[in-house]
């Protein structure tokens, strides 16, 4: 796994870096709003597979993306009325919101939703936003081991696996947070799957 340490001086370097490894497939662990995450693109198929390997996750656990706004997220998915009001009152920040997904006829690796957000984030926000498509956001940990907040937990969490992500963004400590609050919608309908740092009611 490579390391790459942001300064003050070197954030254009750091992001075409993992936009380079993005574009090839790779997997890279970047900073979220919340903690950690792994992410790649989206749209490919084999480096979705590779995130599942690197935390040992189940296949039938559909992963979440980050997306530059609502406009690219209206692009995927389907907002009813209630749905589009969260996502203007709380984006960015960490709200997941799962919707019913347009495209899941054309894809391999989805169910008939996507859970979706937009990062608050400065360098998730950068690197979204110049991939110019949803890169995929997982917490940067083995399936049921602890969030990871620290550069620390990163090397510590994957020390031992056989399949690593490729590229390691290091910006040091994130303050700890809980996870996003994840809603879900069929309709003007809202079920709340995991309430985390911001506090919905329904």
């Amino acid at each position: 796994m490579e390391e790459i340490i942001l300064t003050k001086d070197n954030k254009a370097q750091v992001l075409q870096t993992a936009l380079e490894v993005l574009n090839k497939g790779g997997v890279i662990v970047y900073p979220t709003e919340t903690s950690y995450g792994l992410g790649c693109d989206f749209y490919n198929e084999a480096a979705v597979a590779k995130i599942y390997k690197i935390k040992n996750r189940d296949k039938k656990s559909p992963l979440s993306v980050i997306v530059p706004d609502i406009i690219a997220a209206s692009a995927l998915v389907e907002f009813s009325d209630k749905s589009r009001r969260l996502a203007l009152e709380h984006w960015p920040g960490p709200l997941t919101l799962v919707l019913p997904y347009k495209y899941c006829e054309i894809q391999h690796h989805c169910d008939n939703y996507l859970a979706l957000r937009v990062s608050s984030h400065p360098i998730a926000d950068a690197l979204v936003n110049n991939f110019a498509k949803p890169i995929v956001a997982t917490s940067a940990n083995i399936s049921d081991n602890p969030d990871s907040y620290t550069p620390e937990d990163i090397k510590k969490q994957f020390k031992d696996s056989k399949i690593k992500p490729d590229l390691f963004i290091n910006v040091g400590e994130l303050p700890e947070r809980a996870n996003s609050t994840i809603v879900k919608f069929a309709g003007n309908k809202g079920e709340i799957l995991r309430q985390g740092d911001i506090k919905i009611k329904l």
